[in-house]
């Protein structure tokens, strides 16, 4: 007897293992064939979205009718104009003199006219601390004289200036440039 519990056992747990193999069997062949369909509706979906909104083709560029080659010298003068329209030169007095009492003095800002770019230029504090701004300097003018619109007190200062670039048409911003300038207030 204690050979057939035994025997009737084995049988028990390999029965067992042949359900949960077929179990395992059941799910995985159902997990493909979900796969299968999903990626056979996809594949269908997708191809009904392509046929929808495909191009046409048949515009294509017409021949050539008024177009010319430039000349070696049409092209250099193009090519300097660009460079000439990207140019930009700052200059800045190194050092600045402010009256104490007054808050202003010599700033020294020049926006030459080989610039094609108006500029604002605007000192801040070692601090981040706003104290100047120039307002628009076209090219061709310049800063002699500001005053400062934070007090500051006597000293010797190394301020940031920040030249702010805009687009001479649209007035928009389109870059900035840093100085260091040494500011003396007395």
């Amino acid at each position: 007897m204690p050979k057939t519990l035994i025997e009737n056992h084995t049988s028990l747990e390999e029965e067992n293992k042949k359900k949960k193999k077929r179990f395992i069997w059941f799910w995985l062949i159902l997990i493909i064939l979900a796969g299968i369909a999903g990626g056979t509706f996809f594949y269908y979906h997708r191809a009904e979205h392509t046929s929808k909104s495909q191009v046409v083709s048949g515009d294509f560029l017409p021949k050539k009718k008024d177009a010319r080659d430039m000349t070696d010298a049409e092209l250099g003068k193009y090519a300097q104009k660009a460079v000439d329209d990207s140019k930009f030169q700052l200059e800045i007095n190194p050092s600045s003199i402010i009256n104490y009492d007054t808050q202003s003095g010599y700033i020294g800002i020049k926006n030459p006219k080989t610039n094609a770019y108006p500029i604002n230029v605007t000192f801040f504090t070692q601090n981040r601390k706003k104290i100047y701004s120039s307002g628009a300097i076209e090219p061709g003018q310049e800063v002699t004289n500001g005053k400062l619109t934070e007090k500051i007190q006597r000293g010797k200062y190394e301020i940031r200036a920040r030249f702010d670039i805009y687009d001479n048409k649209t007035r928009e911003k389109r870059g900035q440039q840093f100085a260091i300038v040494n500011m003396i207030v007395q």
